[in-house]
């Protein structure tokens, strides 16, 4: 298999497109989308870049795809958008239910790409997003990292995966050979998904999705290195620092890893989670950690020892015991909970956060000039906040990111 050196690219004026995604506002039909692009990312953008294009990562689900499959609905939003002064850039193709359902949960993996639903639906996505992507700019399409961890990791599943991601992927190269537009899928591992970790998804890579590409591929006079170099430009990661961080997955690392073995980061989300430093020493803010349990999303959380192992991990917040003990627990030295909170925020009332390692992996990707889609993701602003001072919210997270990026922050869009 192919390993590649960790280099930073040489391009001066190399600078990465920003926006915020849209998962954060509840909406599943094409009229909701208007609705909350104009309500809150028209106010947002005008906050962050003034009168100039600012982008959007745009949470494109089933409702609203199956609006926009139409070429009349598809030229009239493109019009709003010019008018609005907005690009989409990135799409997030990950939740393809309802996302702001009552309860979401377990629901958010489904389809899996173990199913060809979730094949079918993401190529519909990306046939309507080439449409919207304005010359001259790359795609990426965020998306799930195979499935629910608990039933997609026996071989069968893993093997139908590759199969279905090799489907996009050739969609993909599809789409670029007809409209000159390059979209990537950037598969995004998260807790309690097939692949959590760099290193799961760069075997998987290895293993599975390459075997497989060959198969399907060089049947139509590919050679084996036109599969590999295909598959390698269409399929990247989108890396969420929040999962990263959650799974005491060290950031810089882990996007090295991918380098290494020939993978981009089409996509970073970036995000911050939720954690307690020393929960036995500090019950209090251990009953306010397991408060933090909410209907709608899975928080999951895990325990690091203090030699540095991960030794305690949960689906859920309820999965917490209500009191810590010698014989409930092994002995933590921090707990972290896959719970989004505001990447500007040091502590989220008396809990930490993870924005340091937020920070590393941002100042990573800047160092290596290699990921050009960077894109705040607290989509929990609303168990947090009032609708009303949302606007100012998401602002105040780009104020933080455009202190870390300092004069990498980009002037402009470039369209």
């Amino acid at each position: 298999m192919r390993r590649t050196a960790v280099s930073i690219a040489k391009n001066p004026d190399w600078r990465p497109l920003l926006a915020y995604a849209t998962n954060v506002h509840r909406g599943e039909t094409l009229a909701d989308v208007y609705g909350f692009l104009e309500k809150f990312t028209v106010p947002v953008k005008e906050l962050v870049f003034g009168r100039r294009t600012g982008g959007v990562e745009l949470r494109l689900g089933i409702g609203a795809a199956r609006e926009l499959r139409k070429p009349a609905a598809r030229k009239a939003f493109k019009a709003f958008l010019a008018e609005k002064r907005l690009v989409v850039f990135s799409i997030n193709a990950f939740p393809l239910l309802d996302f702001h359902a009552k309860r979401v949960k377990e629901q958010v993996y489904l389809p899996s790409w173990a199913e060809r639903q979730r094949v079918e639906w993401t190529n519909v996505i990306a046939e309507i997003f080439a449409d919207l992507l304005p010359e001259g700019l790359d795609g990426s399409i965020s998306t799930l990292a195979g499935g629910f961890r608990p039933s997609t990791t026996d071989e069968p599943s893993l093997r139908k995966i590759a199969a279905n991601y090799v489907a996009t992927v050739e969609e993909l190269a599809r789409i670029e050979a007809k409209t000159g537009k390059t979209i990537a899928l950037a598969v995004e591992p998260e807790p309690d998904t097939t692949f959590e970790t760099a290193r799961e998804l760069v075997s998987f890579f290895e293993w599975h999705m390459i075997p497989a590409a060959r198969s399907a591929w060089m049947a139509d006079g590919l050679t084996s290195s036109d599969c590999e170099a295909r598959l390698r430009k269409f399929f990247t990661v989108n890396y969420d620092t929040c999962h990263f961080s959650v799974l005491f997955q060290d950031p810089v690392d882990s996007l090295r890893q991918f380098w290494r073995a020939g993978i981009e980061v089409g996509k970073m989300h970036v995000t911050s989670a939720l954690a307690l430093k020393g929960p036995e020493r500090s019950p209090e803010k251990y009953v306010e950690l397991r408060r933090m349990d909410e209907p709608r999303y899975f928080h999951q959380f895990c325990g690091r020892s203090a030699e540095g192992k991960v030794v305690w991990r949960g689906l859920d917040l309820p999965d917490l015991p209500a009191k810590l003990t010698a014989k409930n627990h092994p002995r933590v030295e921090e707990i972290r909970s896959h719970y989004h909170v505001p990447i500007h925020l040091l502590r989220w009332q008396r809990l930490s956060t993870t924005r340091d390692e937020t920070k590393k992996a941002v100042l990573e990707v800047l160092r290596a000039r290699r990921c050009s889609h960077l894109v705040i993701e607290t989509y929990t602003w609303p168990l947090f906040d009032k609708e009303e001072n949302l606007v100012q919210g998401i602002a105040n997270e780009f104020e933080w990111l455009r202190g870390v990026m300092g004069e990498r922050w980009p002037a402009s869009l470039r369209v």
